[in-house]
């Protein structure tokens, strides 16, 4: 890749012609990697046939430059609904009342002009993206294809790959005090937050939603032995030809985790702790930063935390960063990580640590 710092000590113009230097430029632009990258969402994530649906796309630039102009397009069933020359953009359609118990596929599409100004010279470069999205049409009371005895309705799914990773949500009976319809819907409300708010934002996953496939479950289990819950009997009969990873939610505060990395728990309240930390043990298998009572593994590709002081320095040195970030954070384990990170039990404000974010980044490109 050619380097800023190539550019700046290129000989003067008088023995390297200018046009020389713009195609030197051209090349630094391209390689800068000035891109653009687009995102798009739905609100209600579980949506029936009488709702009226809120599509939001967003485009996001990557590397140098600055954009210039963009177009943001928004497609809902095969049309084109909307245009947006900034981000965000948004529609709103609905209801979708004849693609009950089907699906609703849409996606968005954005074109970008950059422009980069180096040495007095001004380079314009052009990139483009999609997103694809699909979600289920469910009945008024939220089930759908009933007639086929289905109980897992698709939320959000991506690129529908047979790499994509599935997840269902399932709620514990003390969404239930109620009614159980009454637990169903207010699960839902908390699943969408977590899904738009806390989710579908974070660094890393943006842009990477394409890769996870996210279910609703309308049966539900419990959480009265504390973490991760026990699925409901019915769960792996109705669902495991189908899901990876289960995400139990539930009303009661107590401290969370991860078994066997396909069972996790968490609060359906806002901004829990929880949500994303044991999301990712599951999902990408990252391991906890925290120096405490847990179980430590070091991943096989590129790992968050490492088993040996020599395999922390040894990735150090292979990155061109400095071996002596690596520490003792707990007895025979070793990281470069510090402060309060995602996976030391972090907010979703936190941000991942330098290895857990190149964690995920294989993690994304391996599927």
């Amino acid at each position: 890749m050619l380097k800023m710092l190539s550019l700046l000590t290129l000989p003067t113009p008088s023995r390297f012609h200018s046009a020389a230097i713009t195609s030197l430029l051209a090349l630094w632009m391209l390689n800068a990697g000035c891109t653009v990258e687009t995102q798009i969402k739905h609100d209600p994530v579980l949506a029936t046939s009488t709702d009226t649906i809120t599509f939001t796309a967003e485009s996001e630039k990557r590397g140098s430059g600055s954009i210039v102009s963009q177009e943001i397009r928004i497609y809902v069933d095969g049309a084109h609904v909307q245009t947006c020359a900034a981000s965000p953009c948004s529609y709103t359609g609905g209801p979708y009342t004849a693609l009950e118990d089907e699906w609703l596929v849409y996606h968005t599409e954005v074109d970008a002009d950059f422009e980069l100004s180096l040495l007095g010279i001004t380079l314009a470069n052009s990139d483009s993206d999609i997103d694809l999205g699909a979600t289920g049409i469910s009945r008024p009371n939220h089930t759908w294809k009933a007639a086929a005895g289905v109980t897992h309705i698709p939320a959000r799914w991506g690129a529908h790959t047979s790499g994509n990773t599935n997840v269902l949500f399932q709620r514990s009976d003390d969404y239930n005090s109620v009614s159980d319809q009454d637990g169903l819907e207010q699960f839902l409300g908390d699943l969408s937050l977590k899904i738009h708010g806390l989710l579908m934002p974070k660094e890393n996953i943006w842009g990477n939603m394409n890769d996870l496939n996210l279910y609703a479950y309308r049966r539900s289990g419990n959480t009265d032995s504390g973490c991760p819950g026990v699925l409901n009997s019915l769960t792996i009969a109705e669902t495991s030809a189908v899901i990876d990873d289960h995400g139990m939610v539930h009303v009661t505060n107590f401290q969370d985790c991860t078994v066997s990395f396909n069972i996790f728990s968490f609060e359906g309240a806002s901004n829990t702790q929880a949500f994303l930390h044991e999301f990712l043990h599951s999902t990408s298998k990252q391991a906890d930063e925290y120096s405490g009572l847990t179980a430590y593994f070091q991943a096989a590709n590129e790992p968050n935390i490492f088993e040996t002081e020599a395999n922390c320095q040894t990735e150090q040195v292979n990155k061109g960063r400095d071996p002596l970030d690596c520490w003792e954070f707990h007895p025979s384990w070793w990281g470069t990580h510090t402060g309060t990170t995602v996976m030391t039990n972090g907010m979703s404000t936190h941000p991942f640590s330098t290895e857990s974010t190149e964690r995920q980044g294989w993690w994304f490109d391996a599927w």
